[in-house]
């Protein structure tokens, strides 16, 4: 179980504070320069956009944390189940 909260709070982190300059990197790539201001502008957008709870900040933010969930559910549907326990008798 320790190990899921490492992996949530990574891809949470992971969403809040990479996945935003990674938007900004390819939007300017393909639209151009972002109109209010630099990385900086975008960021600071971006964290109003999730303290006003708007949709679109959110689903970047939590992106990454909905990918692991439904990663983390396929491969605990997929692996075989564990054997029986089997009772010792007492001697």
């Amino acid at each position: 179980m320790r190990q899921d909260t490492y992996l949530f709070l990574a891809a949470l982190a992971f969403g809040v504070l990479v996945l935003p300059f990674l938007v900004y990197l390819t939007g300017t790539y393909v639209f151009g320069q972002y109109a209010a201001g630099g990385a900086l502008g975008f960021f600071g957008d971006f964290a109003r956009g999730l303290a006003s709870l708007t949709w679109h900040a959110w689903a970047v933010a939590l992106g990454p944390v909905a990918i692991v969930a439904i990663w983390r559910a396929l491969w605990r549907l997929s692996a075989p189940p564990p054997p029986p326990m089997r009772r010792r008798e007492p001697t």
